[in-house]
């Protein structure tokens, strides 16, 4: 075996990551043996890391598969820890906690998308990008847009029922199949490869599928592993500290497995390409918009639910404001070009829901969302039409 200082750097990173996620292996072989908050944060940096493999090696897997597919994939395997534990959430029936996880994740990944310019403002001037109102999406991300504005409206109905059925699951799933098969046949150029996946693209072909396929079997069985102990033991160490469980599973859970695409969407708009960082972040969205939030009631009759998927009152209110964010993501990206005003009000409001986390004020948030969406969409009511046939497939050659 080569010594650490002749790897190349890709390796060593390689190296590095699965270094990480020996803890958290080892403590869930020993059989968590050890106190809540050690788990959390072993199991916690065993999920980031296997996170960060994981998308390494389907963005690197690009160069094999149709570029059209690849924003999608990538996005479904950056949900797919927080996805693991939803459903695990659902099909053991622990229905006070199935939306938090992705509850938190969607509104992160929406927030961060269209506060982006915002945030971008506040950074030193060396890493800042020259043109921070430049960010514009190509004309294919319509359909992003579109299915994402319809799974958000449709989940008004389980916000309105107080429960989430079975119909809401074969609806958000149908279009979530929908947006895969529109993918697949965009032709929208893939976001470029930096870092690791950018060495792996230039490995031979036979070499670079053995890496990609090993580091995709690696990185799922360690999240296969960890994430559902990494939402258990945060749930345990938020009652042991007397912080909410519930909000530490929002939002810690979350931060820690989107980490890999914050960063790329983040690198990608401080390269001036700001229409890929946001792509990226939408794609990931309505992953959870439709495939996530669709699984649930399916997972919670499958286990030890019967009947529709329950909410109380605080989880509707916690899906309200989900859905509004949603909607005023849409509408402020409506003219596949963000402004800077529309970024500031994101983050005014993402800041104020993330640190008042009341339900008063989170459905006076949401209701402030709702509005300026509405305005938003009523003054673009010309640009719906085009939304809208962006979900016609494309005729076959």
């Amino acid at each position: 075996m080569p010594a650490l200082s002749e790897l190349s750097d890709w390796q060593r990173r390689l190296a590095l990551a699965v270094a990480c996620t020996v803890p958290g292996l080892l403590v869930r072989m020993g059989g968590g043996a050890v106190s809540p908050p050690v788990q959390a944060a072993a199991y916690g940096v065993a999920v980031v890391a296997a996170a960060f493999m994981l998308a390494w090696a389907c963005e690197a897997a690009q160069v094999d598969v149709a570029n059209g597919l690849v924003v999608a994939v990538v996005a479904f395997v950056a949900i797919l820890p927080e996805y693991i534990v939803e459903v695990h959430f659902a099909f053991s029936g622990r229905a006070d906690y199935v939306t938090a996880n992705l509850t938190g994740a969607s509104r992160l990944l929406l927030g961060f998308c269209v506060a982006m310019p915002a945030l971008a403002a506040l950074l030193p001037r060396r890493w800042r990008p020259e043109r921070l109102s430049d960010l514009q999406l190509a004309p294919q991300h319509r359909v992003d847009l579109a299915i994402l504005g319809l799974a958000a409206v449709w989940s008004l109905r389980g916000v309105v029922r107080g429960g989430l059925t079975l119909l809401d699951s074969l609806v958000l799933i149908s279009l979530y199949v929908l947006y895969l098969r529109l993918a697949a046949n965009a032709e929208d150029d893939a976001p470029p490869l930096v870092g690791v996946p950018a060495a792996l693209a230039e490995l031979p072909r036979s070499e670079r599928r053995r890496w990609v396929a090993g580091l995709m079997g690696y990185s799922g069985f360690v999240i296969l592993l960890t994430a559902v102990p990494f939402g258990d033991a945060i749930l345990t160490s938020g009652a042991l500290v007397g912080i909410s469980p519930y909000l530490l599973l929002q939002w810690l859970v979350p931060l820690a497995t989107e980490t890999p695409e914050l960063i790329v969407a983040m690198v990608l708009l401080t390269h001036g390409r700001g229409g890929q960082s946001a792509a990226v972040l939408i794609a990931g969205a309505v992953s959870q918009y439709t495939l996530a939030l669709g699984s649930l009631p399916l997972a919670f009759h499958a286990g030890r639910g019967t009947g529709p998927l329950p909410m109380q009152a605080r989880e509707q209110v916690e899906l309200f404001l989900t859905v509004t964010v949603a909607l005023f993501a849409v509408a402020a990206l409506i003219r596949l070009r963000l402004s800077r005003a529309d970024a500031s009000i994101m983050l005014g409001l993402f800041a104020a829901q993330f640190f008042l986390p009341s339900v008063f004020t989170r459905s006076v948030i949401a209701l402030i969302f709702l509005a300026l969406a509405l305005d938003i969409l009523v003054a673009e009511r010309r640009r719906l039409p085009p939304l809208l046939r962006a979900l016609r497939p494309l005729p076959r050659r």
